[in-house]
C-alpha cells in the first residue's frame, strides 16, 4: 500500500520535477514541495467538504422545518453557495474605530488555519491501495487535540480586539466553554490511550483506528463524554454560548463583515465535520477496511456523515442551554464521568480483561 506523500513524489518525478538529483539540499526542496502540494490538497478538500456540509445543513434544516430551502440558483439550489460567496466577497470590510486593527484582521485566520491543520493529521484510511494519511507521527492524537485547542484562541482574540462589549462577553464565554469541555474531552481520550497501551503507539490516530472493535462498546461512558464535549467544542446549539444571537447579537464576531465573517462561518461548519471524523477515528474504528480491501476511506466518510447528521439534528432541534447550567454540566457531570471512565479503562487493563 503506497502512502499519499510517496504517490505525490512519484507523480512529480513522472512529470520530470525532481530536485533530489541536486544533492541533499535538493532533497529538502523536493520534500518541501511534496508537503506543500499535500497541504494544498487538504486545503482544497477541506474547503470543498465545508461547502458540501453547508449545503446539506441548509437543505436538511429546511426539510425538518417544512421549508423548501435553497432552490433558486442552479438545480436544487446547488449554486446558491457560489452566489453567497460572491455576495460576501462584495461586502465592505469594516473595521471599528475602537478595534485593534492588527489583531482584528488576524483573528479569523487563526481559526481557519488550525482547522485545516487538524484535517492534516486525520488518518483517512485506505482508498484502493492508496493510504490517505498525510501526517503519521507518534503523537497525532496530541496534535489534533492541540490544534483544536488553539483554534478557539482566534475567537477570543476576535472578541477582545473588536472594542465591543458584546464581542468581549462572547470571547469570555468562548474561553470558559473551551476550558470547561476541553478537560473532560482529553481525559476521556486518555481512557482510549490506556486501553490501547499494549497495542503499539496508542497516541497515534492511525493505530487507534486499526483496532478491529469499536472502542465505544468498551468505553460507553467515555464515548458519551467525548461526544458531548465535541458538540460543546463546535460551539453550536445547544452550546452556542459564544455567539448567542438572541443575547450577544452574534457574540465575538458581531463586528465582522465581508470575507472575515465568511471565514468564521466556514470555521463553524468545518469544525462540525472535523468533530465527526475525530469521533469516528477514536471510537468507531475510523477508516478500517470492512467489506473489501481499499474501502476504508469510504467507511470513514459514512461514519462521519452519520455523526454529522446527528450534530446537525441537535443544532436544529434543541434550545440553547442557560450559561450557569452549561458550566455546571461540564464541571459537575462530564468531568466526574470522564474520571470514572479513566478508572474503568485502568481496571480493564489491570485485570487483564482487555
Amino acid at each position: 500500500m503506497i502512502n499519499v506523500l510517496l504517490f505525490i513524489e512519484y507523480i512529480l518525478k513522472y512529470l520530470g520535477i525532481d530536485f533530489s538529483v541536486y544533492g541533499i539540499y535538493g532533497q529538502y526542496v523536493q520534500e518541501i514541495l511534496v508537503y506543500l502540494i499535500a497541504s494544498l490538497l487538504i486545503l482544497l478538500a477541506a474547503s470543498l467538504t465545508i461547502i458540501i456540509v453547508i449545503y446539506i445543513f441548509r437543505k436538511y434544516m429546511a426539510d425538518l422545518q417544512q421549508r423548501i430551502g435553497p432552490n433558486r440558483v442552479g438545480p436544487y439550489g446547488l449554486l446558491q453557495l457560489i452566489a453567497d460567496a460572491l455576495k460576501i466577497f462584495g461586502k465592505e470590510d469594516i473595521i471599528p474605530d475602537r478595534a485593534d486593527p492588527l489583531l482584528f484582521r488576524f483573528a479569523p485566520y487563526i481559526v481557519f488555519t488550525f482547522l485545516v491543520l487538524s484535517y492534516l493529521v486525520i488518518p483517512y484510511g485506505n482508498l484502493f491501495g492508496l493510504d490517505l494519511t498525510f501526517v503519521n507521527v507518534k503523537y497525532t492524537l496530541l496534535l489534533l487535540i492541540a490544534f483544536s485547542a488553539i483554534a478557539p484562541i482566534g475567537e477570543v482574540i476576535a472578541g477582545l480586539s473588536s472594542g465591543n462589549k458584546f464581542s468581549m462577553l462572547g470571547a469570555l464565554r468562548a474561553a470558559a466553554q473551551d476550558l470547561s469541555y476541553e478537560i473532560p474531552m482529553v481525559i476521556s481520550a486518555l481512557g482510549v490511550v490506556v486501553l490501547l497501551s499494549g497495542y503499539g503507539d496508542s497516541l497515534n490516530l492511525a493505530n487507534i483506528a486499526k483496532y478491529p472493535w469499536p472502542l465505544a462498546i468498551l468505553e460507553p461512558i467515555g464515548f458519551f463524554v467525548f461526544f458531548i464535549a465535541m458538540v460543546a467544542k463546535m460551539a453550536v446549539v445547544p452550546f452556542d454560548l459564544p455567539e448567542s444571537e438572541s443575547e450577544l447579537v452574534s457574540g465575538f464576531n458581531v463586528e465582522y463583515s465581508g470575507l472575515r465573517f465568511g471565514i468564521f462561518y466556514l470555521g463553524v461548519f468545518g469544525s462540525v465535520f472535523l468533530a465527526s471524523l475525530f469521533i469516528s477515528v477514536v471510537y468507531l474504528g475510523g477508516g478500517s477496511d470492512f467489506i473489501f480491501y481499499g474501502s476504508g476511506y469510504i467507511w470513514l466518510l459514512i461514519k462521519a456523515f452519520i455523526f454529522m447528521f446527528i450534530f446537525l439534528t441537535l443544532w436544529i432541534a434543541l434550545p440553547r442551554i442557560r450559561v450557569d447550567k452549561f458550566m455546571n454540566f461540564g464541571w459537575k457531570i462530564l468531568l466526574p464521568l470522564s474520571l470514572i471512565n479513566l478508572v474503568w479503562s485502568v481496571m480493564l487493563v489491570g485485570l487483564g480483561v482487555f
